[in-house]
């Protein structure tokens, strides 16, 4: 321990096969050093409950329950090329091919990460190059790729199409130039998934409401892009009539 310089060390990490071993290390470099964080790999999830409950210094890491996480995201059909832990919560990495009667088929990007509460990370169609971080504005079709970033009940929203509703809407007011009646249209379209000439017949008919319900970040982003192209828009929360900027 000492040659390790555990007295200066940030974290230990004790992955023995033997889960007391691992504890007693832990603890071990604990009482060396108070601000060394101790990540312990265990095999047991009660014996797992207990030492985060006592030991709250401690990271204490189940492997058989992240397996079990990793076999049930298996388990809905799709590719599980990953995985790791992100404060309490287990990150499944994983690999969609859209069918044609899959439930993510049509969506929006937008759509996909704030109605199942996923994170897209990587995104390609046909032969195309793929995109890291793609746009929300991305709508996928069949054959397309899409690896994102979910916990197992994301994944089970997924598997059984259990979109959030959509609560929010775009209040319009005006448009200050005859340009910005074009692109408000074509943000429009863009963000919300708004046929375009709709969206562009809408634009004629200000103040209004956009007749298309959003989820509530795709909301206040589609307010944000429209006042930057010099169109007077906000969000409307669910329930009310007055709009917020």
């Amino acid at each position: 321990m000492e040659k390790a310089n555990l007295a200066t060390a940030k974290s230990l990490v004790a992955v023995s096969d033997d889960e007391v071993q691992n504890l007693e290390v832990g603890l071990l470099a604990h009482r060396v050093n108070p601000l060394c964080r101790a990540i312990i790999r265990t095999y047991d999830q009660r014996f797992t409950d207990r030492v985060a409950q006592i030991f709250p210094f401690t990271q204490v890491i189940c492997v058989s329950a992240i397996a079990a996480e990793a076999f049930a995201g298996a388990a809905f059909g799709e590719q599980v090329i990953g995985l790791f832990r992100l404060e309490q919560n287990t990150i499944l990495v994983t690999q969609y091919t859209i069918d044609t009667d899959d439930t993510l088929n049509g969506l929006l990007l937008s759509e996909v990460a704030y109605g199942y509460g996923v994170l897209p990370i990587w995104y390609q169609h046909a032969l195309q190059p793929g995109k890291v971080m793609p746009s929300e504005d991305i709508r996928l079709q069949p054959d397309d790729c899409l690896i994102v970033l979910a916990n197992i009940s994301g994944l089970r929203r997924i598997e059984q199409g259990q979109l959030a509703v959509k609560s929010w809407q775009v209040r319009v007011d005006k448009a200050m130039t005859a340009d910005a009646l074009f692109d408000g249209a074509s943000e429009i379209a863009r963000v919300s998934g708004y046929q375009l000439r709709d969206a562009r017949e809408f634009m004629t008919r200000l103040p209004n409401t956009i007749p298309c319900w959003m989820h509530h970040h795709q909301a206040l982003r589609l307010a944000r892009l429209l006042n930057r192209t010099q169109v007077k828009a906000w969000a409307i929360p669910p329930g009310e009539s007055k709009p917020i900027n």
